[in-house]
């Protein structure tokens, strides 16, 4: 597999992923090292994260840059890390132009044109030529430090919705000059771009390209397809195909869980078709069926991974046969990854909460091996008893229901069923463990006191409001996501609208259900991420079917008569057949650990109630260190 000159050992290459490790000068930390270095056993290539070309060019604080000469030294120690795991290493740079940051200070808002960004808000400024030349001089200048620091290949972006993709697109550049109006016009940016990086560098220079935008109006596969010919005529090495803009069209940037698999590698496979270089097929390619779909029915010759990587670093060397062992999956959920960048901690994830770490899913062997009970089957459970056992103890977990606890109920709103993904990742681990015995029984204080130590994982349990009538109502869960408990043509009042609120509502809408959401506070949505929020709340409020009452105080119940307060005025709700609790939920520990002979651990929400993400990371914690 070559890239222009440069030989890969094969086609997969590591897809760019926002990590948020630096420390917030631009440059490369241990962990970026680790990060990269533990990735680069088994790929052709790492694509690291995007590199900013000057100090008011950034996405996030964090980022990593390539803005000056300085960087270069801390650049070369992340590229020997790469090369030692015998990857090559792709410099990916890239200008947001109008998806600059606008919470970093000095940040500097440009574009095409004055074309307001509709996910931030910001009207960045119509460049001048000045601006414009300036802007070329930073990518051939970044280039040049690029291959300095011993990258082996440039990656421009020309895509997602950054500044190249913004002259490009009809729907963002208004300019009468000659970078706007025609298709030569505005694609002329871009050429120049390449133009002057190609000359400033001896290494092969490829572009990541999006082939469609979904926005109307916006960048077509009709040009994005004449603009890769274009460029593959002036010397593009290699093209890496992506859907999505950032500012209109964040879940298809994101490749989420809410849209449709595979539509980015059907126009990557259409590009091949046209050009003589090769043509990288990139977008939630997270399973081996994937891989297959890829490697088998598509004719590109090279194959991007990003978030499967996060998940497990070994994703690949499982693929191809060199790692054994169940394939931590990516649940395409982009609460650790994208979550754990926005927070300022960095990427995470979900499944693998030890992203980064010097030990990561390298979980050692105990000094003294010994029996312990795992009390609880939900994913902190599930987790604890993984790196428990992989540390040499034995393992008997209880579990008084079913193995995943109320995550079993996270797969089933509309659009998340790629989360049962992870529920039966930890199940298959349970069963290829020979150290762990799974008990579907309640677990008593007597049945812990013959184990060496205990960890409890027993979750949480509903918030109930001090409401008159509820009780005697009565009221449903989550457990309401069951197909076999989801109701038809009822009128359903969900009590919270927080994010597990909110996918219960669209549920019970699309079902065919009237429903009326009451939340106490301003904001609906809770801590869900804005890229499922967006959406999701987009979706409820064209829906006829269904009413959100913001500021509400649901007081009293009576029968199907509900009775509440807005802004002091009351409120009544009647004819309501059902009503479901999402009010939140608190901590479930019925152990007096103080009258128990053996020591124990309390992790996940029987802790502290919080996200799958946080009661994972707890439990690996808390056994790696027994």
């Amino acid at each position: 597999m070559h890239i222009g000159d440069v030989n890969l050992r094969n086609e997969f290459v590591m897809a760019p992923i926002k990590t948020g490790y630096s420390d917030g000068d631009g440059g490369v930390t241990d962990r970026h090292r680790r990060f990269y270095r533990r990735r680069a056993d088994h790929v052709g290539a790492i694509i690291p994260e995007p590199l900013y070309l000057d100090e008011s060019l950034r996405e996030v604080p964090t980022q990593m840059g390539i803005a000056n000469d300085d960087a270069v030294p801390g650049l070369r120690t992340l590229t020997e890390a790469i090369h030692e795991g015998g990857a090559k290493a792709i410099a990916h740079l890239n200008h947001p132009g109008r998806m600059a940051n606008p919470g970093i200070e000095g940040t500097v808002h440009l574009s095409a044109s004055a074309t307001t960004c509709e996910r931030t808000g910001v009207t960045p400024d119509r460049m001048s030529k000045e601006q414009i030349d300036t802007a070329i001089e930073q990518f051939a200048e970044g280039a040049r430090r690029a291959e300095q620091a011993g990258f082996d290949v440039i990656e421009l972006q020309f895509g997602h919705g950054y500044l190249v993709a913004q002259f490009f697109s009809p729907a963002v550049n208004d300019r009468v000059d000659e970078y706007g109006g025609s298709f030569e016009n505005r694609t002329r940016f871009g050429r120049e771009v390449f133009d002057a990086v190609q000359a400033a560098v001896d290494v092969p220079v490829m572009i990541r390209l999006t082939a469609d935008d979904t926005v109307e109006g916006g960048i077509a596969f009709r040009e994005a397809r004449a603009f890769s010919q274009e460029l593959a005529d002036r010397g593009a090495a290699a093209f890496h195909v992506t859907m999505g803009t950032l500012c209109a069209t964040p879940p298809y940037f994101f490749q989420h869980m809410y849209t449709p698999k595979g539509d980015p590698w059907e126009y990557a496979d259409a590009l091949q078709a046209d050009l003589d270089v090769p043509v990288a097929a990139v977008g939630r390619i997270n399973e081996f069926d994937d891989v297959e779909t890829v490697r088998e029915d598509l004719d590109v010759e090279m194959i991007a991974l990003g978030r499967a990587l996060v998940a497990d670093p070994d994703f690949l060397g499982k693929y191809l046969g060199e790692v054994d062992g169940p394939v931590r999956p990516c649940m395409a959920c982009s609460d650790g990854c994208l979550g754990g960048v926005k927070s300022g901690d960095g990427l995470g994830c979900v499944i693998n909460p030890s992203v980064g770490d010097p030990d990561e899913l390298r979980f050692g062997t105990a000094t003294e091996p010994a029996e312990y009970a795992v009390v609880g089957g939900g994913p902190a459970g599930m987790a604890a008893a993984e790196v428990l056992a992989e540390r040499g103890h034995d393992v008997d977990l209880y579990e008084a229901e079913a193995l995943g606890g109320a995550f079993r109920w996270a797969p089933l709103p509309p659009g998340k069923d790629s989360l049962q993904k992870g529920l039966e990742y930890f199940t298959e681990v349970l069963e290829r463990a020979d150290a762990i015995d799974v008990t579907l029984e309640r677990a008593t204080e007597g049945d812990l006191e013959d184990y060496d130590g205990a960890v409890v994982a027993t979750g949480s349990e509903p918030l109930v409001p001090p409401i008159d009538g509820l009780e005697a109502a009565g009221y449903d869960g989550a457990e309401i996501l069951d197909a076999a408990a989801m109701p038809t043509d009822e009128r359903v009042l969900v009590i919270g609208g927080g994010f597990v609120g909110l996918e219960t509502a669209d549920a019970l809408a699309r079902a065919g259900n009237e429903v009326v959401v009451v939340e106490l506070l301003p904001a609906v949505g809770g801590n869900m991420i804005d890229l499922e929020k967006g959406p999701l709340l987009s979706r409820l409020e064209s829906e006829a079917a269904v009413e959100i009452n913001r500021e509400t105080d649901l007081q009293a119940i009576d029968g199907d008569t509900a009775i509440g307060e807005t802004d002091g005025q009351e409120r009544t709700w009647t004819g309501i057949d059902r009503y479901v609790l999402a009010t939140g939920v608190q901590s479930y520990d019925p152990f007096d650990h103080e009258t128990l002979s053996i020591p124990t651990w309390t992790v996940g929400d029987a802790a502290d109630p919080g996200k799958a993400e946080d009661a994972i990371a707890s439990a690996y914690e808390t056994a790696r260190s027994l």
